[in-house]
C-alpha cells in the first residue's frame, strides 16, 4: 500500500501537546500508529494541506447528524467502553468529518479533567440544552449511557417530527411557488394588455378593475422595484428566523392561534413531560427536574409557567396543585397522571407516560394541519386567479357598454 505523510497533534502521556509528520497509508493507520506510540492524536492531516477541513467536504450539522452522533457515544458507553475510548472511536469515524474532529477536542478536554458534560457544550454547541444536563445527570449519577439513551431518544423523535412535516409540506410549497410564479406572469404580461384596450375608458371600469389593471401596469413598468421587495422580504425571514428572540416572539403568537395553537401547546406539554420523566427516572430531583424541563420549552409563556411550578413545589407545594394554577389550560389528564404518580413514587414512569400521549396526540394533529396546506394553497391561488379574470371580465363588458 502506498504510504503518505501526515501531519499530527497529540497528547503525550503527560498530557504535553506534540506535534510532527508520520507516514501511514490512510488517516485512520496514522490514529493507529500515533496510539501505539503511546500518544493520543487530536488533529491529523495530510502534510501540506491546511489543518482545517477542506470546504468541498464540509457539511454544516444536522440534527439527524447530532441525534446519530449522541446514539453512537451512548451505545458505545453501554457496551462498557470507557469515554475516552468511546471518543477516540468517533474522531475516527467517516460518518461526518467535523463531529469526528470535534470528537477530538471533547476528548483533549476530558483528560484535562474537564467533565463530559461541560466539553460537550463547549465544542459541539449545536446540541439541546438538554443534551448537556442529561450527560451531567448521567455523570452524577452514573449512568451515562442511560441519560444518553435517552437524549437521543428525544432528538431523534424532533427529527422524526420535523422530517414528517416537511415531507407533508412539500407539495403545497411547490404549488404554492408555481402559483405565484403564474399569478406574477399574468400581472406583468397580460393584465397590462387590458389597459390599452380600455384606453381612457379605464376610469369609467368598475373600481375593481381599474385596481387590479392598475397594479399589472405598475408590476410591468417596476418589475425590478418588485424583485428587490420580494429578494429583501425572503432574506428579511431568512434574517429573523435564525433571531432566538424573533423566533420566540413568533411562536408565541402562533400558540394563541385557533389551529396552530392548540398543536403548539399540545407539542410543548409532551415535551416537557418527556424531558421532566427522564430526568426523574435517571434518579434527579424533582427541583432539578423541573429546572431541566423549564429551560427546554420553547414558549415564552410556559417557560415562565414553569418557573413558577418550580418555585412553587421548592416551597413544599404538590406539584400537581402549581401546574394547574400556573398553566389553567393544561389538560386534566397529566394533572392525574402526577397525582397518581407522586402519590405511588412512580412519578417518572407517569410523566413518560403523559409524554407518549401527548407527543401522539400532536403528531396527529400535526398531520391533520399539513393535509390542510395543500387544499387551502389551491385555494388562495384559485382566488387570486379567479379575482384577475372577474376584474378583466367586469372591464371588458363595461367596454362593450361605452361603445354601446
Amino acid at each position: 500500500m502506498a504510504t503518505a505523510q501526515f501531519k499530527y497533534k497529540a497528547l503525550d502521556r503527560q498530557g504535553n501537546e506534540v506535534a510532527g509528520l508520520i507516514a501511514a497509508g490512510d488517516k485512520r493507520r496514522a490514529f493507529e500508529l500515533l496510539s501505539e506510540r503511546g500518544l493520543s492524536p487530536f488533529d491529523v492531516s495530510p502534510s501540506g494541506a491546511s489543518s482545517g477541513l477542506p470546504k468541498f467536504r464540509r457539511r454544516s450539522l444536522t440534527k439527524k447528524d447530532l441525534s446519530r452522533y449522541i446514539r453512537q457515544l451512548a451505545t458505545l458507553l453501554k457496551a462498557n467502553i470507557s469515554v475516552l475510548d468511546a471518543l477516540t472511536t468517533l474522531s475516527q469515524s467517516g460518518a461526518h468529518e467535523v463531529l469526528a474532529k470535534r470528537a477530538q477536542t471533547v476528548k483533549r478536554d476530558l483528560r484535562a479533567g474537564r467533565d463530559l458534560s461541560d466539553a460537550l457544550e463547549k465544542h459541539i454547541p449545536e446540541l439541546p440544552d438538554y443534551v448537556f444536563r442529561l450527560a451531567e445527570l448521567g455523570e452524577a449519577t452514573g449512568a451515562l449511557s442511560n441519560s444518553l439513551n435517552d437524549a437521543a431518544d428525544r432528538m431523534e423523535y424532533e427529527v422524526a417530527m420535523q422530517a414528517e412535516i416537511q415531507s407533508a409540506l412539500t407539495y403545497p410549497t411547490f404549488l404554492a411557488f408555481v402559483g405565484g410564479g403564474i399569478v406574477v406572469l399574468m400581472f406583468v404580461f397580460v393584465v397590462p394588455r387590458f389597459a390599452s384596450l380600455l384606453g381612457d375608458n379605464i376610469d369609467q371600469a368598475p373600481w375593481l378593475s381599474q385596481q387590479v389593471i392598475g397594479f399589472g401596469v405598475w408590476m410591468q413598468t417596476n418589475w425590478w422595484l418588485a424583485l428587490v421587495v420580494v429578494v429583501a422580504a425572503i432574506a428579511g425571514i431568512f434574517v429573523a428566523q435564525r433571531n432566538p428572540k424573533v423566533r420566540e416572539a413568533v411562536q408565541t403568537q402562533l400558540s394563541r392561534a385557533p389551529l396552530v395553537g392548540p398543536f403548539l401547546r399540545q407539542a410543548e406539554v409532551g415535551s416537557w413531560a418527556r424531558t421532566v420523566g427522564i430526568a426523574l427516572n435517571n434518579k434527579a430531583r424533582l427541583v432539578d427536574a423541573l429546572r431541566l424541563g423549564e429551560a427546554g420549552a420553547r414558549l415564552a409563556v410556559f417557560r415562565r409557567n414553569l418557573e413558577a411550578v418550580r418555585r412553587d413545589v421548592r416551597a413544599g407545594r404538590p406539584m400537581e396543585d402549581a401546574l394547574q394554577e400556573a398553566q389553567r389550560d393544561i389538560d386534566p389528564m397529566i394533572i392525574d397522571l402526577i397525582r397518581t404518580g407522586r402519590s405511588s413514587g412512580t412519578l417518572g414512569e407517569m410523566m413518560t407516560f403523559a409524554a407518549d400521549i401527548f407527543e401522539k396526540d400532536a403528531r396527529e394533529r400535526a398531520k391533520r394541519l399539513t393535509a390542510l396546506t395543500e387544499p387551502i394553497a389551491i385555494l388562495i391561488i384559485a382566488a387570486i386567479v379567479g379575482l384577475i379574470v372577474i376584474s378583466i371580465v367586469m372591464a371588458m363588458t363595461s367596454l362593450y357598454q361605452f361603445d354601446v
